[in-house]
Formats: C-alpha cells, sequence, structure tokens
C-alpha cells in the first residue's frame, strides 16, 4: 500500500491539545520513517494547499491522517478530507486508520460520491463496526486495521510515586455520552475515602513551566515555517522563479514537519505524565485507554456516545488486555478503579 522509499504526504496533523491524535500522528511518524518513506509534504486544517501539495508531490501516494473524525462529527476535517480526495484523481490516497460515524444522510451521500468517484482511494478502519458502515456506504476498498498509536516506541510512566487515587479522564465534547455520573463536587470523592480527580486532555494538565515554555516555542517555530510555506509556494507557482525555490521550498517543508514532531511529542508527554499521575484511570477517550494500556497503567472504560471506545475493545483491546473491563455507569467504574488502585502503591 505504501512502497518503501517512496515519496508521500501526510494531510491534516493535529494542531490542538487532544493528546490521543498527538500519539496517532506519533505513531504513523514512526511507520513512515521505519518504511523509509520521504514525506515531502505535511500541512494542518489552516495550512492546506492544493498548489504546494501538487508542486511537491506531482504523483505519488496522499496519505491522510487517522483518527475518528471520518464522518460528520467533525465537519472541519471531513471537508478537508474530501476536498483532498476530489482535487487529486490522479494520486494514491491512503486514508489511515479511522473510525467512522455519520449521523447526517446527506453528509453521507456527499462523502460518497466524493470517495467512490476516486479510482485509488483505500480506507483503512480500525473497528470492525467502522469496517462495516464504510462496506456498506462506499464502494472504495476497506480494510481493517489498528490505530497508528500502536506504533509508538515503548513508553514509560512518570517516575515516583503517583500523586492521586484515581483520575477520571472524561470527554467534555459532543461525544460524551450522557452518562448518570455520580456527583464529584470540585473533583474529589463519590463516597467516603474515595478520591477522584476529575479532567479531560483540554484542560491542558501535566503541563510544567517547562513543558509550557516549550510549547511556546514550538508554535513561534511553526508559525513562522507555515508562513515561510506559503510565501515559498507562491513563489514556485510561478514557473519564471529558478529552481532555488524549489530548494527553498523543501527546506521549509522539511521545518514545518519538525515543528509538527515537536508539538505531537510534547502533548503525549504532556499526556503521559497525567495518565501516570494517578494509581487507576477511568475513561471514556479512546487514546486515554490505549496509552494507559501501553504505559501499563490500570484502568476502567466508559463508552462514549457513538460506540467508538466498546468498537475498539472489541475489535482489538479485549484480546491483548484482556484485564481491563467496561463499566456501565461511573459510579461503577469508579469503585472498580478504586479495587485496582488498591493494588498499585501510592
Amino acid at each position: 500500500m505504501i512502497e518503501p522509499g517512496s515519496r508521500c504526504a501526510l494531510i491534516d496533523f493535529p494542531h490542538h491539545a487532544n493528546v490521543g491524535d498527538s500519539a496517532i500522528w506519533l505513531g504513523e511518524r514512526t511507520l513512515l520513517n521505519e518504511l523509509d518513506v520521504d514525506l515531502v509534504y505535511t500541512a494542518d486544517l489552516d495550512s492546506f494547499s492544493e498548489t504546494a501539495l501538487r508542486e511537491r508531490l506531482p504523483s505519488g501516494t496522499v496519505l491522510l491522517h487517522g483518527g475518528g473524525n471520518l464522518g460528520d462529527l467533525w465537519p472541519h476535517h471531513q471537508r478537508l478530507r474530501e476536498r483532498v480526495i476530489g482535487a487529486f484523481p490522479r494520486h494514491r490516497i491512503v486514508q489511515l486508520p479511522q473510525s467512522v460515524h455519520f449521523g447526517d444522510p446527506d453528509a453521507l451521500d456527499r462523502a460518497r460520491r466524493v470517495f467512490d468517484a476516486h479510482p485509488d482511494l483505500t480506507l483503512l478502519l480500525r473497528d470492525h463496526r467502522s469496517l462495516r458502515a464504510a462496506r456498506r456506504a462506499f464502494r472504495t476498498p476497506a480494510v481493517l486495521c489498528p490505530d497508528a498509536a500502536f506504533a509508538l516506541p515503548p513508553l514509560r510512566p512518570r517516575p515516583g510515586r503517583p500523586e492521586r487515587r484515581i483520575l477520571w479522564l472524561s470527554r467534555t465534547d459532543h461525544e460524551a455520552a450522557p452518562h448518570p455520573g455520580p456527583d464529584l463536587g470540585a473533583g474529589t470523592g463519590t463516597g467516603p475515602g474515595i478520591e477522584v480527580h476529575r479532567t479531560d486532555w483540554r484542560a491542558q494538565e501535566g503541563a510544567d513551566d517547562s513543558w509550557i515554555a516549550a510549547l511556546r516555542a514550538v508554535s513561534r517555530d511553526l508559525d513562522a515555517a507555515t508562513t515561510g510555506l506559503r510565501r515559498t509556494a507562491d513563489r514556485t507557482a510561478d514557473r519564471t522563479a529558478d529552481r532555488s525555490a524549489d530548494r527553498t521550498a523543501a527546506r521549509t517543508a522539511a521545518e514545518l514537519l519538525r515543528c509538527y514532531d515537536r508539538h505531537a511529542a510534547l502533548q503525549l508527554l504532556r499526556g503521559c505524565r497525567l495518565l501516570s499521575s494517578a494509581r487507576a484511570v477511568v475513561t471514556d477517550r479512546l487514546h486515554a485507554h490505549l496509552l494507559s494500556g501501553l504505559l501499563g497503567l490500570p484502568h476502567v472504560l466508559l463508552d462514549d456516545r457513538y460506540g467508538k471506545v466498546r468498537g475498539y475493545w472489541e475489535t482489538w483491546s479485549r484480546h491483548r488486555w484482556p484485564e481491563v473491563h467496561f463499566a456501565s455507569t461511573p459510579g461503577r467504574a469508579i469503585r472498580e478503579a478504586e479495587l485496582l488502585a488498591g493494588g498499585r502503591p501510592g
């Protein structure tokens, strides 16, 4: 599907605070490095340019970043996906592992028209439920493939004793399930002696002063690289420009990729610090589950609103980590986590 040593583009870098998307990006980058892929163009939602992609990759394979946004839950990412697929019919396009959800029939029809019109599009789906949905909806080939975060190099928990007993990492967006949760007040207690700290990736917890300084630095560098790439794209689009513009574009693209990797590494570091700050974790976030498993942390799962977590667990996780269980309510999950926390030094 991706030839070793080939030239590729990777589109839709996750320029935000969701640790899971950063873990996916770094897993994708690890796999591409192992294949010795020459990644000549990368972009996020704001920096993507059809002109720049054509200039940097006249032919070859375009990779679309994986995750959980194939469908209409996150329309900006879906519109970018459809734009790329529609604008590059002569390129091979591979959608890296995704979950699928369409709630709007019109959105599904629009995606079907774009996907089915492309002669060389492959969809990688990361759970059986998404695979079935894609095969029902689209004619394009659909293949089961685990989440790219599994390609991450070995992870290690933060050294030292956990700061808290139970971490409840809970979605706060429109994918959160309407669980009848216990009243945790300011983040403590479902009963005598049970301490629970509730937060989400977006709260930016796990960041210390040095982390914040590093993020500010990479953000400045990323803005500069993005601006530079736009300028060089304008120059290379002018056929009268000398070929030094191509060399400048290559250097700028490489710098942008380094900034993306630095940004993702910082977010992953923050997430691993947060997860390993507790003796046990409760979560309805898929990558809080996957990272907890990779870190060897005791944890209990709750489902999200659309069944993404359960779908992945049933497809892959329950075979790899049979000791991880689902709970039907947050209250039950926290009680199970309390039992797990009792067996981990604190």
